[in-house]
C-alpha cells in the first residue's frame, strides 16, 4: 500500500505493527487523541519511499527528530560530536499529511511512549 494516495481515515484505520524492514520515511497522522499535555496524540506510518511498512506510536504527542536533543541514539554509549543528518518534510498532495525522510534508513527505540524518538540508522 502506498501512503501517499490513501486517505487519512484509511491511514487511521490501519492496524499497528512493527515493521519486518527497512524504512526510510515517516507520515504523521494525528489520530484524534488527546494526550495528558493537552496536545493531540499522532500515529506514524513508517514507509519504505511512500510504500507502508509498519504503523506505530498512539500515544506520542511529540517528535524528536534524530533522538531527545538531536543527539542520535546514544542508548549505547553517548557521543559527544555527532555527524550532521540531513532531513527533508514534504507533503502528500491527496491526504495533506506531512512526510519526514532523508537519504538514510530509519530506526526506532524499543519502547513508543509519550515521545516519539526516529533516529537515523547507524
Amino acid at each position: 500500500m502506498e501512503a501517499d494516495k490513501m486517505s487519512r481515515k484509511e491511514l487511521r484505520e490501519l492496524d499497528y505493527f512493527r515493521p519486518d524492514m527497512d524504512f526510510n520515511s515517516v507520515v504523521i497522522v494525528p489520530n484524534g487523541d488527546t494526550h495528558d499535555s493537552g496536545y493531540e496524540c499522532m500515529d506514524f506510518i513508517l514507509c519504505d519511499g511512500v510504500e507502508i511498512v509498519g504503523k506505530v506510536g498512539g500515544a506520542s504527542d511529540v517528535v524528536h527528530i534524530n533522538g531527545i536533543g538531536g543527539y542520535g541514539d546514544w542508548r549505547n554509549g553517548f557521543k559527544a560530536l555527532i555527524e550532521p543528518v540531513a532531513w527533508s518534510i514534504d507533503c502528500f498532495p491527496k491526504n495533506h499529511l506531512l512526510r519526514l525522510f532523508g537519504p538514510h534508513k530509519l530506526s526506532l527505540p524499543d519502547f513508543i511512549g509519550s515521545s516519539f524518538e526516529i533516529y537515523k540508522k547507524d
